[in-house]
């Protein structure tokens, strides 16, 4: 099955690392994956999107087909906004609602989850570092491209060991709030 997904935000977020991370673990999966990254030249705060490409079979595009991407994740208004319309009708959404204003029109377009993805990572892991790892894990979760627990565990080994506790919280926490908002949906 083809899996194409894309995380947005702004420079210094963490977006490019989680696609780098999810793509690296789809692959030691045994699976083929690529991620494709754009940003400004501004990096810290520009719109940044990296595209994630999960397929059994070889993938020959890298990058995903606008209008047929099935699950997007954004942390900032300005991704989302310069982003959103790659995502197929119906597609699901996971926004983080203290940033990013979706329309009215959105909300009848696609399935769009509210997490307050910085707010976790934050208040609830103490470091928003960990907010990139909160992302990883609801776009995992809610996307059902990749096992939960192979990539957390691929993702502890990619993470400096001084942050393994705190990114293995995030980790949980980002599968348990994927899980309350689609079971409230």
């Amino acid at each position: 099955m083809k899996f194409q997904l894309r995380f947005c935000g702004e420079g210094g977020q963490g977006v490019i690392t989680a696609g780098e991370i999810l793509a690296k673990a789809a692959i030691k999966e045994g699976r083929n994956a690529f991620k494709a990254s754009t940003y400004t030249s501004q990096v810290r705060g520009g719109p940044t999107k990296v595209d994630i490409i999960i397929d059994e079979n070889e993938i020959f595009f890298p990058y995903a087909v606008e209008g047929e991407v099935g699950f997007m994740l954004s942390t900032a208004d300005k991704g989302y906004q310069g982003f959103k319309d790659g995502v197929e009708k119906n597609g699901i959404m996971v926004i983080e609602p203290n940033l990013v204003h979706p329309s009215k029109e959105d909300y009848d377009k696609w399935q769009i989850f509210e997490i307050p993805i910085i707010t976790i990572a934050k208040e609830e892991v103490g470091n928003v570092a960990t907010q990139s790892v909160v992302a990883l894990a609801i776009a995992a979760y809610m996307s059902k491209c990749i096992d939960t627990q192979a990539l957390k565990n691929i993702m502890l080994e990619m993470v400096p060991a001084k942050t393994k506790d705190a990114n293995s919280k995030a980790f949980d926490l980002g599968i348990q709030y994927a899980s309350k908002a689609q079971a409230n949906s």
